[in-house]
């Protein structure tokens, strides 16, 4: 079943989140975060939480939440043909449960709230080192646009 998180729901959620977060921190850098940084990481998503221009979607079987999906409306520039961006962020299933639809659900219930509300086209981003993300998507009807390039302008800390 398929519920939408509410900001008293935080600690399940960073549970979910975190999913997330560990398993990209060897793709790159950029997915990196600090130790001890569960305050500030809980905190930000608290705020996704009680924003009004963005749901997260839960899927619950039994008393366990096994995967959500946060979708967000943007605003695009006027002057282009798509103009009401929804974006879908983080998505995370819990690994026994991939490959059973759950993430399907999770993105047409997400798709939904976002054409109810007026979107005109949905965009996302994947690691470039998660190829079953990749297919996931894909499989959805995405297509790739541009690609997202990092280049970190701190010097690496010298081991000594």
């Amino acid at each position: 079943m398929i519920v939408e998180a509410l900001p008293e729901d935080i600690d399940d959620i960073y549970s979910l989140w975190r999913i997330l977060l560990d398993y990209h921190q060897g793709h790159h850098p950029v997915f990196r975060y600090k130790p001890g940084s569960d305050h500030v990481l809980k905190t930000e998503l608290l705020i996704r939480l009680k924003d009004k221009n963005t749901k997260v979607f839960v899927y619950q079987q039994e008393d366990e939440w096994v995967g959500m999906i946060i979708a967000s409306l943007k605003n695009a520039s006027a002057g282009f043909k798509f103009t009401n961006k929804g974006y879908i962020a983080e998505t995370v299933i819990k690994e026994k449960y991939r490959g059973s639809g759950i993430g399907k659900e999770l993105f047409e219930a997400a798709r939904k709230w976002l054409s109810d509300k007026g979107v005109d086209h949905i965009e996302l981003q994947v690691s470039v080192h998660n190829p079953s993300g990749l297919s996931f998507w894909e499989s959805l009807g995405f297509t790739p646009s541009t690609q997202v390039m990092v280049l970190s302008l701190q010097e690496p800390k010298r081991k000594k």
